[in-house]
């Protein structure tokens, strides 16, 4: 089955050995920043790094690292980590220290609930509401439509299951790409795009309302109206990844594809604007909507802020966020001999750009960009990052 595409928020360091990574607050280099503005969480195949990030961009491991663990994905709040497990099968909670330390505290078997327990092709990506009061993994299978549970965080971590909420099995799983959950600001509404890929494709978008207790419910399965192609008599638009602002907007990152199969052009960016209802409504066309140079895509995210949006594949670029109205150029292609994966954003204007082994930090408003001293950081294998601003 077509694997999710997994989205997480993320940030590095640059050390050049395993002694380095594991620093404490013991050790003679170690210097811990008297004010993080940030805590940022990498997760490679035998544990997971944690370091505080200065207002500068700096990273410095935090006290302990690296602590155990075998995570893909990860989501948190102001008080949990939460993971994947590499097992495919368990989903894992930490609780986070003052300092930024992890310490486990709670195991959940996310196969025994919901479609998870018949055929299940893997878990994630997890996502967090606004609030941080819910949780939500993505479950992808072989024999049914993917579906998205959801978890209330008690008090000291665990997970209390609420249900799941899927489309329903209408049309063959192997042949449907789902993206990871994306709520709105508002944390009422959430909405997932994707593509069916089997006789003629077509375009989907998935609509969910998250209940008063976390619950999530499916709504519809054609929230979005995409714009037409300028040649839209063979073509159309194919959703690939979207992201949401604060407030209540999407971006979505798509591509022309011909009903006669292949691509026609590059990715490019359209703008969705959610009403009280969690209607979307977009003014995107053809015309309006900005071209990457991208002719693939891996991540997009947009900052805290919400007047940046960062898209990468091979390279990266960074356009402004402009609401509901049409997305603006703002930076050409960057590092376009690395193939970037995931985007993280912190509230002190720095830019993560995680590509295959290096992080890239970059400090970034709408009227400058630098990429900051110290940039880039090697962090081998690692699989998945998020950034916790404070």
């Amino acid at each position: 089955m077509t694997r999710s595409i997994q989205l997480s928020c993320c940030l590095l360091a640059t050390l050049s050995t395993a002694a380095a990574l594991a620093q404490t607050a013991a050790d003679p280099a170690y210097q811990r920043p008297s004010s993080p503005v940030a805590y940022v969480y990498v997760s490679r195949p035998t544990h997971i790094d944690a370091f505080a990030a200065s207002s500068t961009g700096k990273l410095t491991p935090v006290s302990g690292s690296p602590f155990p663990g075998t995570v893909s994905s990860m989501s948190v709040n102001q008080k949990y980590l939460f993971g994947t497990g590499d097992n495919g099968t368990d989903l894992y909670s930490y609780s986070i220290a003052s300092d930024g330390a992890l310490e486990q505290v709670a195991v959940t078997n996310a196969l025994n609930y919901g479609y998870g327990a018949g055929c299940p092709d893997g878990l994630g990506p997890l996502q967090i509401d606004y609030s941080g009061t819910s949780l939500y993994n993505l479950v992808a299978s072989d024999c049914y439509y993917e579906s998205y549970q959801s978890f209330k965080i008690e008090d000291k971590g665990e997970l209390q299951y609420l249900g799941h909420s899927t489309p329903g099995d209408f049309y063959d799983p192997s042949n449907i790409i789902t993206t990871p959950l994306v709520l709105l600001g508002n944390d009422q509404y959430g909405y997932g795009v994707g593509c069916y890929e089997e006789d003629t494709p077509f375009p989907f978008s998935t609509a969910y309302k998250r209940e008063s207790n976390g619950l999530l419910t499916y709504q519809s399965f054609d929230a979005m109206r995409f714009p037409a192609p300028k040649d839209s008599q063979n073509d159309f638009y194919c959703p690939y990844l979207l992201a949401g602002d604060p407030a209540n907007h999407l971006a979505v990152a798509m591509q022309a594809i011909s009903e006669l199969g292949g691509s026609q052009g590059p990715v490019v960016l359209a703008s969705y604007t959610a009403d009280a209802q969690g209607n979307l409504s977009t003014t995107s066309t053809y015309e309006t909507m900005p071209s990457t140079d991208l002719n693939t895509i891996s991540a997009i995210s947009i900052s805290p802020t919400g007047k940046l949006a960062a898209v990468g594949g091979t390279g990266f670029q960074v356009f402004h966020f402009n609401g509901g109205n049409p997305i603006t150029p703002y930076t050409g292609l960057l590092q376009a001999a690395d193939q970037f994966l995931q985007f993280g954003w912190d509230s002190a204007n720095h830019l993560y750009a995680l590509s295959n082994g290096q992080l890239r930090v970059y400090t970034v408003t709408p009227t400058s960009f630098e990429e900051d001293a110290g940039s880039p950081y090697s962090i081998p294998q690692a699989s998945s990052l998020i950034v916790l601003s404070k």
